[in-house]
């Protein structure tokens, strides 16, 4: 209930304070407007919501600080920090987006470029915005003294610290986004030099040179932030760096895999006859160079630096895994890349045969096959660097294969790529056998033969990845199952019970269903204390009943016990409560010490168990309701541009 009215408090106090900004910043502005009837308009509408917004924000602002000033835990609660840092990146780079605006128009001005060649700002005077970088600063400055005040007061504040942390990296991003965008311009003018010279093109230069003075202290600055603050382990070992770092090294993969391609292919219709200046091929594969350089430089930077952190982890499953992530992503771009290729190239070459050419003359041969070879060309060599030594480290007969083989990344990978070469072998057969029974009712279409050799292709291309990747899962379902029951059999299991029926029963079911291989010994605990070979198993089991009511001698036996000990919370009995749950079901607990038998015996740490609310399953339905059709949405629109 607490949580819930922050929610609404900190929400509505965050939208009013926004209403009023922007009240204020339109009413100074519309002091300085020129048209009278534009002015008037202007006005009305600033002073309207700032007689709306400050009611509204005081009555929900006074509140929340009250509580806060009262309860710690309304003063480091995470809805407070989410406040204050959203407050801050909703002043502050509307600030720098105003100072950007007027970089850019001095850089206009500078090179003798019209106003329209801004790309931020185009209708803005600069009045306009200091008056928007002094609300805005004076809002950011309150927002600031207010939250350096809880950080005095709560300095160890984990929600402050992380919301902290998202803060900085935010910032790091923007300002490296305008960073690489400033390079890429910069660049493009550089090698384009021959058509800018004179021309209005020169704006290239003026907003690349404005991105890069905006951008570069940006990010430098909370790329320091962030460097500095990893002599905290905490910050070191965050998930979101190292989310940060990868997503930054595989967004640099791809910005220099494509315009790779891109280059290629225009290398390629060089070497296929095509008419060439080298200042023209400058021209143009100038965007793309200039990307790929940008691109090159943040793979470079970003990727190395994953590197680091991860190999900054202690040996383990752990930085095993992650590796493996980064490596599976780039194998799966390198697939990708390869089959369009192949499939690209099969396409022309069966257009060759026919001599049904789409485009005449040498432009055919010098686009289509260019485009080909060069998808090949990036993508092939990325497959095979990748792919092959996660296929060797998957069929290696020790520890580190065994976690290989049973990772979850692999799992997903091999999955993903059957099921794209299922659905592609049922839409490639259905396309087929459509233009065949068409045929044969005599309703032939004009592009029959083309039809059924770019579908037969495609066919031949999906059954091919269906059945290579197919193949490698069921090697490692085989390896795994022989791995699983060698550790198995080395983890045997005693049961302590007062009778054979119930717990017993459930328990032994539950582990031949997981782990089959696992001994287990049922041990009746009035029949005497354990025999001497029983305190070398691995792991015991017994309920929480049992274990409340052992004899003293079997109490100190089970604390004696070198191995696991394991116990199962049941249904309440005698008054006893737990914390975490009412008590389980015997079928329910013997199903989860299974799990957790499976676990100890596999050497991974077992999961912790959650019990799942009907609330929250609720709203994993909804966002499964909404999130499918943005997701068949993309899909449709990757292979609308594909085929």
């Amino acid at each position: 209930m607490r949580t819930i009215r922050r929610i609404y408090l900190y929400t509505v106090a965050f939208i009013s304070l926004e209403v009023i900004i922007w009240g204020l910043i339109g009413m100074a502005r519309s002091a300085f407007s020129g048209g009278v009837g534009g002015s008037t308009s202007q006005l009305a509408g600033a002073l309207s919501s700032i007689l709306v917004g400050v009611p509204v924000f005081l009555l929900h602002w006074i509140p929340a600080q009250r509580m806060a000033h009262k309860d710690k835990e309304e003063r480091t609660s995470r809805v407070r920090a989410i406040f204050f840092y959203g407050l801050l990146l909703a002043t502050l780079i509307p600030i720098a987006q105003n100072i950007l605006s007027l970089i850019n128009r001095f850089w206009l001005n500078v090179f003798n470029l019209p106003a329209r060649e801004a790309f931020l700002g185009l209708y803005q005077t600069w009045p306009d915005n200091l008056i928007a970088m002094v609300m805005n600063g004076l809002v950011a400055g309150y927002v600031f003294s207010v939250l350096r005040q809880d950080w005095e007061e709560s300095p160890h504040s984990q929600t402050f610290v992380e919301t902290r942390r998202w803060f900085r990296y935010i910032w790091v991003l923007y300002g490296l986004t305008m960073l690489m965008a400033g390079l890429v311009q910069v660049l493009q003018f550089v090698f384009s030099i021959a058509e800018t010279v004179g021309t209005s093109r020169s704006s290239m230069l003026a907003n690349g040179l404005t991105l890069l003075i905006a951008g570069i202290p940006v990010w430098i600055y909370f790329w320091t932030q962030v460097q500095r603050s990893l002599k905290s382990p905490d910050e070191k070992a965050s998930l979101l760096r190292r989310v940060i770092l990868s997503i930054l090294s595989l967004i640099g993969v791809g910005g220099v895999l494509i315009p790779a391609g891109i280059i290629l292919t225009e290398v390629f219709q060089v070497i296929f006859g095509k008419p060439y200046t080298f200042t023209a091929f400058l021209n143009e594969i100038s965007v793309p160079l200039s990307t790929l350089i940008a691109m090159g430089v943040l793979w470079f930077y970003y990727g190395r630096m994953l590197q680091v952190e991860i190999e900054w982890l202690p040996a383990s499953p752990r930085r095993a895994a992650l590796k493996r992530i980064y490596n599976y992503l780039l194998a799966f771009l390198g697939l990708g890349a390869t089959f369009i290729g192949i499939y690209s190239l099969l396409t022309f070459l069966s257009d060759l045969i026919l001599e049904l050419p789409t485009v005449s003359g040498e432009d055919w041969l010098q686009t289509r096959l260019s485009a080909a070879l060069a998808t090949i060309v990036v993508g092939l060599p990325l497959w095979v660097k990748t792919w092959r030594p996660l296929v060797s480290e998957a069929l290696q007969e020790d520890e580190s294969g065994d976690h290989a083989r049973r990772s979850l990344v692999r799992k997903i990978y091999l999955y993903l790529v059957i099921f794209t070469g299922v659905m592609g072998t049922m839409f490639s057969a259905g396309a087929l056998l459509y233009q065949l029974i068409n045929a044969l009712l005599g309703s032939t279409q004009s592009n029959f033969l083309r039809t059924v050799f770019a579908m037969s292709e495609l066919l031949i291309l999906f059954i091919g990845l269906m059945a290579y990747h197919w193949k490698a899962l069921r090697m490692d379902n085989s390896l795994a199952e022989a791995a699983l029951q060698a550790r198995y059999a080395k983890f045997p299991v005693l049961v302590l019970v007062r009778e054979l029926e119930g717990f017993a029963e459930n328990l032994t079911t539950a582990i031949a269903r997981k782990a089959a291989g696992i001994p287990v010994t049922v041990h009746i605990i009035e029949q005497g204390l354990p025999e001497d070979e029983h305190a070398n198993m691995n792991a015991v089991v017994i309920t929480s009943e049992q274990l409340f009511n052992l004899p003293p001698a079997y109490r100190t036996w089970v604390e004696n016990f070198n191995g696991e000990r394991i116990v199962v919370p049941v249904e309440r009995a005698d008054g006893w409560r737990w914390v975490f749950s009412a008590g389980l079901e015997l079928s329910i607990g013997a199903q989860r010490a299974a799990n957790m038998l499976a676990s100890l015996a596999e050497g991974e740490e077992p999961a912790p168990f959650r019990d799942i609310s009907s609330g929250r399953i609720a709203l994993y339905v909804l966002g499964g309701m909404l999130g499918l059709p943005m997701l068949l949405g993309v899909i449709g629109t990757i292979l609308e541009f594909l085929f």
